[in-house]
């Protein structure tokens, strides 16, 4: 049958490709070309090859555009937010400074009318000095005047006269005397309410100083927290992952492949939009949550998350949990009825006849009946390809199409079918490939 195969194909290469030639006449002369088949197979894959690459850089570069213009939108909204947060603190620095130089102008102003008053009240007092003065020297003359009294009685009452001008002309001084004092305790007044004024000021701006220093801190801390918390979700989800990466690798199967088919499994999204409210300090508008650090965490996440459904998708558990003695492993082996070497898909665990055979993992009964060597036997087929079967049974209790859970009673060991002895032979198929059970038996025993 093989070469019947190959002189097949090889007649089809020979119609498809036959030898061609092509000819060429040039003034008088003719040349012909030879094309010969394996250069017109190669000239066919160098083109399916272009056509190919230019599919997959097409895609490429299209997806690269797509990311690299989010990851632009997302850096200016949040440059912008934190734009419009300085401006609107700008704004409201500029509003008290422009009252602390109010306030510092109306101080010089009120100085300026103090210094006005006080040369003012100078010389009213140098007034009063000299009304003092002349006071004095009119007693002086007035001495003077009554120990000659005798001889001036007629300008004595001038001097009385001139006396009495002097007193009324220092009543006024004094009159103007207390004004000035009254004037000045106002002007005291209003200085120290301009003082207040201007402390006050001067207090609301310390206290927006101070205000900002305690915003720019908790933004600080905020930002030192969330990269501790992604840290420790980091270290923490990549234990995870090469935790139960070891476990699934430790039984040969591939992956890969059954990660991808667990994440197309369980793909759908949908459901209605509703926003969520966030309560944050001012100080954090347009802080970046959505960096490299969270996206990394929640892509770690989503992994662990993927490993966990395939965790509980593949068979761990013990078909057998009463004590059972492992009697023949997987692989090649001389069998115990005919003697010649063959290969042993299972894994024989001898225990008494009757004792209970569990499954697995959750499946469907395809098959529950007796087969050609097996004797009486139950296939069951489970999620991602997962294929187990239980032979040389005593007694089955589960019939095809019957849905089971894993650890539900399906049957009895026994020896039926072609065996020396009771025992269960259990495999494990991955479509359609054997895979040796016992790897997946100590595997289980990390996760049970």
């Amino acid at each position: 049958m093989p070469f019947g195969l190959i002189a097949w194909l090889k007649a089809l290469y020979a119609r498809i490709f036959p030898e061609r030639e092509i000819y060429v006449r040039s003034e008088g002369t003719v040349r012909y070309l030879t094309l010969t088949p394996g250069l017109q197979f190669g000239a066919m894959i160098a083109m399916i090859a272009v056509v190919v690459w230019a599919a997959f850089a097409t895609v490429s570069s299209y997806v690269s555009d797509t990311e690299v213009a989010s990851r632009d939108q997302a850096l200016i909204e949040v440059k912008e937010a934190y734009t419009g947060r300085v401006v609107k603190l700008q704004q409201r620095y500029k509003r008290l400074e422009a009252e602390l130089e109010d306030s510092e102008r109306r101080f010089d102003e009120v100085m300026r009318r103090l210094s006005g008053k006080h040369g003012q009240l100078e010389n009213q007092a140098g007034v009063e000095v000299a009304l003092q003065g002349r006071l004095e020297a009119s007693r002086r003359r007035l001495q003077e005047v009554t120990e000659q009294r005798d001889d001036a009685l007629t300008k004595l009452e001038e001097l009385r006269y001139r006396g009495l001008e002097m007193e009324r002309g220092l009543a006024e001084a004094r009159r103007l005397a207390e004004q000035r004092r009254a004037s000045l305790d106002e002007f005291v007044q209003t200085l120290d309410e301009t003082t207040t004024e201007r402390d006050d000021a001067r207090q609301k701006a310390d206290t927006l100083s101070t205000e900002v220093a305690a915003l720019e801190t908790d933004v600080e801390d905020i930002r030192r927290h969330q990269a501790q918390v992604m840290a420790q979700l980091e270290e923490a989800t990549k234990t995870s992952i090469g935790e139960l990466e070891r476990i699934l690798k430790k039984t040969g199967i591939n992956l890969d492949s059954l990660v991808s088919e667990i994440e197309r499994s369980y793909s759908g999204e949908g459901g209605p939009f509703i926003p969520i409210a966030f309560s944050v300090p001012d100080a954090a508008e347009g802080f970046p949550v959505n960096d490299e650090a969270v996206q990394r965490a929640l892509v770690n996440l989503q992994y662990v998350n993927t490993l966990r459904l395939l965790v509980e998708k593949v068979p761990f558990a013990e078909p057998i949990t009463d004590p059972y003695r492992v009697t023949s492993g997987f692989g090649k082996r001389r069998h115990p009825v005919t003697g010649r070497w063959a290969m042993h898909n299972g894994y024989d665990m001898a225990a008494p006849k009757g004792t209970p055979v569990l499954t697995t993992m959750d499946g469907r009964v395809s098959f529950a009946g007796t087969q050609r060597g097996y004797g009486k036997v139950v296939r069951i087929q489970h999620a991602l390809g997962f294929e187990t079967r239980y032979a040389h049974l005593s007694a089955i209790h589960v019939s095809k199409g019957d849905s089971v859970t894993r650890g539900m009673l399906i049957g009895d060991v026994g020896s039926t079918g072609r065996s020396t002895g009771n025992h269960l032979h259990y495999e494990i198929r991955l479509k359609k490939r054997p895979y040796n059970p016992r790897k997946f038996l100590e595997a289980g025993k990390n996760v049970f």
